[in-house]
Parts: structure tokens; sequence; C-alpha cells
């Protein structure tokens, strides 16, 4: 797996979180933020895909819905 180094700053009580949580589960800090920028971004394209099938899935039923066209609009520039 390539990477790329990056500089990242934490307050002093979160690194000190980092390092416990690091030596706990015997894992480099950097594979602790690594794990978790995996499953933030992971977490974030699942909602996204599950909006967009719901949309999707309203469109292809023509189901009706009581949400003015302007805020359905809205709704869909957020994606």
């Amino acid at each position: 797996m390539q990477t790329v180094a990056t500089n990242i700053r934490f307050s002093p009580e979160d690194y000190q979180a980092l390092r416990e949580l690091a030596f706990l589960k015997k894992r480099s800090i950097a594979r602790i933020v690594r794990d978790a920028v995996s499953q933030y971004r992971l977490s974030k394209t699942t909602a996204i895909k599950d909006r967009l099938d719901l949309f999707r899935l309203m469109v292809k039923s023509r189901i009706k819905i009581d949400v003015p066209t302007p805020d359905l609009i809205a709704e869909g520039r957020k994606i």
C-alpha cells in the first residue's frame, strides 16, 4: 500500500489519548489515525449512497411526497 506523508497537530489531551489507545491496541498512532480516517470516509460514502438510492427509488416509483420542489432541489445539491 502506497502512502503519503502528512503532518497533523493535536491538542496535548488528544495526543495523549491517541498514545494510550495505540499502546493498548499495540498499534502505531499512524495506524490508529489511518483506521479512523478510513472508517469516517466509509461512513460518509455509505450515507451518501443510501440517500442516492432512496432518491432513485422515489423517482422510479413516482412516490408522491409532501415536500416543496425548492426544498427537494436544495437537498439534492447537498449530495
